[in-house]
């Protein structure tokens, strides 16, 4: 049995890969600064392995590993951003609370209520649904129609149609269905 033949990044790999992760360089930069063209680059951040084989393969599995890491420290910061923050906030509330009422002091409890209600996630999801075994494909049909208007209406923020001023006042006439066959 032959054994697979393990390949490693090259320096100019690593150098690419520490650029990109700086993120201080554009991508045409980046390319230069190595010796590279800027389509070569993108091929190996595409993960093109037709054109840059295992070596672009293996790049592009670094550069992946890169980008969890930096969303997984995105995720954080913003987190524990959200937590300093709204200490902050509560403690200017404790604040406010002690003074007398006035319109500005107003004012800044509205702004810093409206700050919280754009940090702070408001979606509750309270519905159960239930799987209802046994059901006709006439009443699948129904049940996914009916979902899906319940969906589309709670997307559309519009209420009922009014009927517009200064029309007719009559019906319009019913839509012709049934057979072509003629009648007789």
């Amino acid at each position: 049995m032959a054994k697979p033949v393990t390949q490693q990044l090259g320096p100019k790999y690593w150098k690419a890969l520490e650029l990109i992760e700086e993120g201080l360089l554009s991508i045409k930069a980046i390319a230069k600064l190595v010796g590279w063209s800027e389509w070569t680059l993108y091929e190996l951040m595409s993960g093109n392995t037709q054109k840059t084989g295992t070596t672009g393969e293996l790049f592009y599995t670094e550069l992946k590993k890169m980008h969890s890491r930096n969303v997984s420290k995105v995720k954080h910061l913003a987190k524990d951003n959200q937590k300093l923050s709204l200490i902050k906030l509560n403690e200017r509330l404790r604040d406010l609370k002690a003074k007398k009422p006035t319109e500005a002091i107003t004012k800044e409890i509205c702004r810093i209520m409206t700050s919280i209600g754009k940090i702070v996630p408001n979606v509750e999801i309270n519905q159960s649904y239930s799987f209802t075994k046994g059901m006709t494909p006439e009443e699948l049909v129904h049940e996914f129609n009916r979902l899906k208007s319940v969906a589309g209406s709670t997307l559309n923020g519009k209420g009922v149609q009014s009927p517009e001023s200064g029309g007719p006042g009559a019906l319009p006439a019913p839509a012709l269905r049934g057979s072509r066959l003629p009648q007789g």
